[in-house]
């Protein structure tokens, strides 16, 4: 047997049965009840149930699972924790247990029954307490996430102000090389060939009109445009940052207008 807390789903007038929501142990599901056994305890439950006109999505009570062949459905059900028989302390001590977790916990989304069962179970004054407890610890965790974006934007700005300064570039150029060699160290590549096949690949240069744009090139007397490519200053900073080995080419660059520029 298992205690659960729930409002009701469902409820079919003409033939008795509906099925009332869970709290605790699978939140989406459903369990079913039949009339006949609100009857007997609860009559006036019965009797606003029976109402067609009645809101009984509002019902919420306690009630006891039992498993049979049919499946899960309502054994006992009661009105208010304090009608439920001392035998069941036990589980209502875990579930307290558990209500207290969930407060603390704010990480997760608070569930909107939670302010209901807390009363159900602790009542008005404890539910307070753990609801300014609760604001307390996000606001300390709001603090605590604000002090990490702090720090990451400065580790981000000392990196930008660092390849500006090594590789003599502007702030606009040092912040998008910054951007590009963010995007490309995690992908592995280990000679420049790779950088090269990846930028043709997936038009990489477009995306940075800063340090990119129409790249002129020349071989063996043959000249062509290359545009999205990166100056050769700009492309041995990538290799290097990277680490690539070069893979050499008879190809020379020509000339070079960046997108910026052209736009």
């Amino acid at each position: 047997m298992t205690i659960e807390f729930g409002s009701i789903k469902s409820y079919n007038f003409d033939r008795g049965f509906g099925f009332v929501g869970r709290t605790f142990s699978n939140p989406n599901g459903k369990v079913f009840f039949h009339i006949k056994k609100i009857k007997k305890e609860h009559p006036e439950l019965a009797q606003k149930l029976d109402n067609s006109e009645a809101a009984f999505e509002t019902v919420n009570f306690w009630y006891e699972i039992e498993t049979n062949e049919k499946g899960e459905q309502v054994s006992k059900l009661w009105l208010g924790k304090e009608n439920i028989p001392q035998s069941y302390r036990h589980e209502l001590c875990g579930l307290i247990q558990k209500i207290e977790s969930i407060w603390k916990n704010v990480d997760s989304l608070k569930p909107s029954w939670l302010d209901l069962v807390t009363i159900e179970l602790l009542g008005v004054d404890r539910s307070d307490e753990l609801s300014v407890e609760r604001d307390n610890l996000e606001s300390q965790l709001r603090a605590a996430e604000e002090e990490r974006r702090r720090e990451a934007e400065a580790l981000l700005q000392n990196e930008i102000a660092r390849i500006a300064k090594k590789h003599r570039l502007e702030k606009t150029k040092a912040d998008e090389l910054h951007q590009l060699l963010t995007e490309m160290r995690p992908l592995g590549f280990t000679h420049s060939g790779h950088l090269s096949n990846h930028i043709v690949r997936y038009r990489l240069g477009y995306r940075y009109p800063n340090i990119s744009g129409i790249v002129t090139m020349e071989d063996g007397g043959r000249e062509w445009e290359f545009p999205g490519g990166f100056p050769p200053e700009i492309y041995k900073i990538i290799c290097r940052e990277l680490g690539l080995d070069n893979q050499r080419t008879s190809a020379t660059v020509t000339d070079f207008e960046s997108f910026n520029d052209i736009y």
